[in-house]
C-alpha cells in the first residue's frame, strides 16, 4: 500500500516539474506566442530603421562637408580669377606733377619766415624770462659809478707814479696838435677788426654767443640811443686808462706788460652772465689793444681808447639791429 501510493506521487511531481519548465521556455498558448513574435519583429524593425537613419545622417553630413569644401575652393578660385582680371584691367596711374606758381613760392617763403620769426621770439622770451632786466636808470647809474671808480684808479696811478706817465704819455691829437690821421685810422681799423672778430667768434662758439646776447640784453634793452653811446664810450675810456695807461707800464711794458695787462683785463670781465668764454674773448681783445698801443701807436693811449669805444658802439648797434629784425623794437 505504501509503495503504490508513492508511485503516483512521483509522477505528479515529475509532471509538475516538467510543466513548469516547459512554461518558462515556451508560452502556454498560441496567443502568447503570436504576441511575442510580434514584439520581436517590432524591435527588430525599430533597430533596423535606427541603423538606416544613422547611416543616412552620416551620409548627409559627409555630403554637406564635401559641398562646403567644394564651395570654398570654388570661391577662392573665383577670387583669384577676379584679382587676375582686375590686375590685368587696371591702368597705370599717372604721376601728378606739382606745379608751383610764383605766388605759391612767395607765400610759402613768407609763411616760413613768419614761423621762424615767431619761433625765435618764443625762444628769446623763454630765455629772457630767467634774466633780470634792470631799468634804464639802474644801468646808467651802475655804468657811471663803476667807470668813474676805474678811471680814478688809472689816473691816480699815473699821478702817483710819474714814470708811468713818462713811459706811456696820454696824447689827444684832436685837441692839442690837430688830428693825427695815422692814429685815427689805426683806431678805426682796430674797432672794425675787433667787431669782425666778435661776430666770427659768436658764430663759432655757442657759449660766447649766448653769454654776449644775455649780457647785451641786460644792459641795452631799456637804454635809449644816447645812453648806448655813453655806456659804450665811458667804460672804454676808464678801462684803457687803468689797464693800458697804468698797469701795462707798471709791469715794464713790452710783451710781458701787454700779456699780463690783457689777461687781468679779461679775468675781470667774468661777472653775471659773462662766463669763461667771454673772459677769453676779453683777454684776447685786451692783448690786442695793448699790442697796438705799445708797438703801433708809439704809446699813444688815444688809439686803444677810441678803438675800444668804437668797438663797443658797433657791437651794441649790431645787436640792436639783429633784435629789431627778430621783431623787437628799441628806442
Amino acid at each position: 500500500m505504501f509503495a503504490l501510493r508513492g508511485v503516483p506521487v512521483l509522477r505528479v511531481v515529475r509532471a509538475s516539474s516538467s510543466s513548469s519548465s516547459s512554461s518558462s521556455s515556451k508560452p502556454a498558448n498560441r496567443k502568447e506566442r503570436r504576441k511575442m513574435e510580434r514584439e520581436m519583429t517590432t524591435t527588430n524593425t525599430v533597430e533596423k530603421s535606427e541603423m538606416i537613419v544613422s547611416s543616412e545622417n552620416d551620409e548627409k553630413e559627409e555630403e554637406t562637408m564635401m559641398n562646403a569644401t567644394t564651395m570654398v575652393s570654388n570661391n577662392n578660385n573665383n577670387n583669384n580669377n577676379n584679382n587676375n582680371v582686375n590686375f590685368k584691367l587696371q591702368k597705370p596711374k599717372k604721376r601728378k606733377v606739382n606745379k608751383e606758381t610764383y605766388n605759391d613760392v612767395v607765400e610759402k617763403r613768407r609763411r616760413e619766415s613768419q614761423e621762424e620769426k615767431a619761433r625765435t621770439m618764443n625762444e628769446a622770451s623763454t630765455s629772457s624770462s630767467s634774466l633780470v632786466i634792470p631799468s634804464r636808470d639802474d644801468v646808467v647809474a651802475s655804468c657811471t659809478s663803476t667807470s668813474t671808480l676805474i678811471l680814478m684808479l688809472g689816473l691816480g696811478a699815473r699821478f702817483v707814479v710819474p714814470k708811468l706817465a713818462e713811459m706811456n704819455p696820454l696824447t689827444l691829437g684832436l685837441i692839442k696838435d690837430g688830428v693825427d690821421w695815422k692814429h685815427a685810422c689805426l683806431a678805426s681799423a682796430l674797432a672794425v677788426g675787433v667787431t669782425a672778430g666778435r661776430v666770427a667768434f659768436m658764430s663759432a662758439s655757442e657759449d660766447f654767443r649766448k653769454e654776449t646776447n644775455d649780457s647785451n640784453k641786460q644792459v641795452l634793452t631799456n637804454l635809449e640811443f644816447s645812453d648806448v653811446l655813453f655806456c659804450a664810450a665811458y667804460p672804454a675810456l676808464a678801462e684803457e686808462m687803468l689797464f693800458r695807461g697804468a698797469l701795462m707800464p707798471a709791469l715794464g711794458g713790452g710783451a710781458v706788460g701787454v700779456l699780463v695787462a690783457g689777461t687781468v683785463f679779461g679775468a675781470l670781465h667774468i661777472s653775471g652772465e659773462r662766463k669763461v668764454s667771454f673772459a677769453v674773448w676779453a683777454a684776447t681783445v685786451g692783448i690786442l689793444y695793448g699790442a697796438t698801443c705799445e708797438y703801433l701807436a708809439d704809446g699813444d693811449l688815444f688809439v686803444p681808447i677810441c678803438g675800444h669805444a668804437l668797438a663797443n658802439i658797433y657791437s651794441a648797434l649790431l645787436w640792436r639791429a639783429s633784435e629789431s629784425e627778430r621783431g623787437f623794437e628799441y628806442k
